[in-house]
């Protein structure tokens, strides 16, 4: 169902077990926006530097940020059914996830929780991004905050 590429560019050691829940928890998200063909998504984690330039020349902002998402299909919340029915014969690329690990390491100390459960939310995140979904807008952001919620069991 999931063909993940992982790149460890940062500094910290990412353990085999941290992987398979970060893996299980973008099942998760593909089970539950219901998409039933095989996917491949291009993972990276990386540091604040690479991740603060990479946030510079994509989205213009000259900061350090936890994850950025970059999906092969814009439109694929809204062309859903037209680009899997393209892709009906290979693995649909998804997009690139790139995680700053030392962001996620700091945001599972301010918020209790433990680096993988961070890791997990924010691979969640970033999968929802993959596919089409936003939260620039107030209503965007309660949909995709919801099902986040509804995806990592959160009450």
């Amino acid at each position: 169902m999931l063909v993940v590429a992982y790149d460890n560019r940062s500094d910290i050691e990412i353990e085999e077990s941290i992987l398979e829940e970060i893996e299980d928890a973008m099942k998760r998200t593909l089970l539950h926006r219901e998409i039933g063909v095989e996917c491949e998504i291009s993972y990276s984690f990386v540091n604040a530097d690479e991740i603060k330039e990479l946030n510079a020349t994509y989205r213009g902002k000259d900061a350090a940020t936890d994850v950025l998402s970059f999906p092969m299909h814009e439109d694929f919340l809204y062309d859903r059914v037209a680009i899997l029915k393209e892709n009906s014969h290979l693995p649909l690329l998804l997009g690139d996830i790139v995680i700053c690990v030392q962001q996620a390491v700091a945001q599972a100390k301010e918020y209790g929780n433990s680096l993988t459960r961070e890791l997990c939310y924010l691979s969640v995140h970033s999968v929802l991004h993959l596919l089409g979904y936003d939260h620039m807008e107030d209503d965007d952001k309660s949909v995709m905050r919801r099902i986040e919620k509804e995806i990592m069991g959160d009450q």
